[in-house]
Parts: structure tokens; sequence; C-alpha cells
């Protein structure tokens, strides 16, 4: 993590040596990481801003959000790995004490630094660190997701003549984080026609209550050739969707292959299904915002309250449906439990969740 008030100096000195660019579109693609899985970084840039491009590695993006009007605030994006937050998929999970450890970062960079807490508009949670005076105001804004610390710092720029930063303001920034994606690499971002008519495990994740939409990973099952499992060999390398696997110990039965003890190449009529104990191997086709339609139903198979499977699933309409993802909690709707249909025009008609060991 940066410390707050590098972070302000250096976002002001590097301000004043760009060099003018052309007019940006509403969605730029930023830079990508790749140290914790590989991500395309793309964010919505605020009317009359523009993006300039700082470093960018495969741990670390950085970029400068300026405004054409030399009185508009500055801001700054720096998207980093951290191998202590390695298996962290968003801040809402860390405990007190590791927030803790967060505040001090910063009270022991700036000792008048005030720390709230707030959200996104899919509810990442946000620590808001402010440094409020009459001369001058700075914020910013941290978060993890995925392993990759994010850090969003607003601040006056140098020839403004008010140097306070308004409500409005701070409102642009959550806005901003609220609209930054992670795609994986090699997802293609779809309209909702590709996906009409079909049915998907779906992960469902980040509930906006006041747009009420959701964010859906769309998911496929990972199919091999079976001249692929014909060939296999110990010392071979196997490749499963984006992971390359080295084929450590390999035991062939009249169903397939199992592979390192834990990976299971089952023969179907023209393909190989690849799992494992703890889930079917997956392929991201689609990450997209979706509305929730008041004539959906969702059918749980789970007891929200313990996680047990059900004997009869329970039906819910769209608004209990709603409730549920706005409350979070477990079970979730991200652990390759839910299947979704969709309507001829690509919009959720049917959800359905059912019990899975991993969850």
């Amino acid at each position: 993590m940066k410390k707050l008030i590098a972070v302000i100096l250096s976002l002001m000195m590097m301000l004043c040596a760009v060099s003018a660019m052309a007019e940006s579109t509403n969605k730029v693609k930023i830079g990508t990481v790749s140290i914790n899985g590989e991500f395309t970084l793309q964010c919505g840039i605020p009317e009359g801003y523009e993006p300039v491009p700082g470093l960018v590695t495969p741990g670390l993006v950085t970029a400068i959000i300026r405004s054409q009007d030399p009185e508009a605030p500055i801001m700054q994006l720096s998207v980093a790995f951290d191998e202590k937050y390695y298996d962290v998929e968003r801040m809402n999970d860390l405990t007190a004490e590791e927030l803790a450890q967060l505040e001090e970062t910063y009270v022991e960079d700036d000792p008048f630094v005030e720390i709230t807490y707030g959200e996104t508009g899919y509810g990442t949670q946000l620590l808001v660190a402010r440094h409020e005076t009459e001369e001058m105001d700075y914020i910013a804004f941290f978060s993890i997701y995925k392993g990759y610390c994010v850090e969003f710092v607003l601040a006056p720029s140098m020839s403004a003549e008010d140097k306070n930063l308004t409500e409005e303001q701070l409102r642009l920034s959550v806005d901003f984080l609220t609209d930054l994606d992670f795609i994986p690499a090699n997802t293609p971002i779809v309209n909702q026609k590709t996906i009409a008519g079909q049915t998907f495990t779906t992960n469902l994740t980040e509930y906006n209550a006041e747009a009420n939409t959701v964010k859906a990973e769309v998911k496929r099952p990972i199919h091999l050739d079976a001249d692929v499992l014909a060939s296999l060999e110990v010392g071979d390398m196997l490749t499963i969707g984006q992971e390359v696997i080295p084929v450590e110990t390999l035991e062939r039965d009249e169903f397939g292959a199992t592979v390192n003890d834990e990976i299971d190449l089952t023969i179907q009529e023209d393909y190989v299904r690849v799992s494992s104990f703890e889930h079917e191997y997956m392929d991201t086709i689609a990450i997209m915002t979706l509305e929730i339609p008041e004539n959906m139903v969702f059918a749980d198979g789970i007891d929200p309250e313990t996680g047990d499977i059900l004997d009869e699933p329970t039906e819910h309409t769209a608004a209990e449906f709603a409730a549920m993802l706005a409350a979070g909690g477990y079970p979730d709707f991200a652990s390759d439990n839910v299947k979704v249909t969709f309507d001829d025009d690509g919009n959720m008609a049917r959800a359905e969740r059912f019990y899975t060991p991993w969850q």
C-alpha cells in the first residue's frame, strides 16, 4: 500500500508533467495485472476527465485521472498485488484485527487522518482515509479484490482556488470504484443476446440495491478432446482452461483417468469431462451486469440459515431473491452452485441454487 502523503505529492508532480491526450471513451482499459490470476482492468471515466497511464507491470498498474478543468480535483488509481492478501476475495473478508492493521499504515503516516468505512455500489467495503483542514483536503479510498490492493486518491488540483473537496466529488470517487472491472484474461465481454435461451452456471456477486442489479460471471464446463486423454503420460503438462498442470501421477480405468490423485478425466460420448472432488472445471464465457426482473423465479435447494441441503427446493419471488443477495453472507451465490436460465432476450428468467460440498 502506498503512503498517503507520498501518493498525493507524486500525483501532483506527475500531473504537471503529462501532455494533453485525446478525448477518451466512457469505458477504457487501463492495464493488465497477472501475478494472482490475469486480469484486464477497465474503468469508466467521469465526464470531463481523461486517463493518463502510469506504471504497468505484472503486479502493479497506476493511472492519473485528470480533468480538462484545471480547477477540478485530480485523481490517482493504483492496483497492486500484495502477497499478504493473496487469498482475500474482497476486503469484506478481513477480520477486525486485519482492518486495524490497515488503518495503522495510514495513521502512522498522518496522525491527523480520519478513518471511516464505506462501500461501493456493489457492497465492496472501502477504507476511507481523509485529511480535512481549512487549507486543503485529500482523501484515499482503499479496498482489496482477489489479492490486489486498490487505492484511489482524490486531491484538489494545484491551481484550484478552493482546495477543499465537496460531497459530490467524493461521490464521484465511489462511483469510479464501483465501475472498476477486473476482467479475467481471455474473457469476452458479451451482450445478453449471446446467452439468450440457455442455462449456465453463473456466479452472482456485488448486488447493487439502488439499481437492482447483480454482477454475473457466466461459465461453462471445460471439456477435453478424447485424444488428449488417450495420449496423456506422466511427465506431460495438462492444460485445463488457463491452468497448466504437471502430470505427476496418472491412473487409468474404464471410465477415464485420475491425474495427481485429484483431477478426474471422465470419458463421455464425444468429450472428456474434467472435475475434482471439490468442483467441475469451468471457463468464464461472459461477465456482465444484469437487472433482476420482477417476474423471475428463484428456487433454493439450500437452507439459507444452515447451508444444509433441503429435501425439496423452496421457490421465491424476485424481491425475496434480491433481499438474499443484499444480505450476503453464507451460503453465497458464487461457489459454482447456481444455475441461471436466461429468456430469449438474455434476461434472468430463473435461478436455482443447489448444495455443493465445497460451498
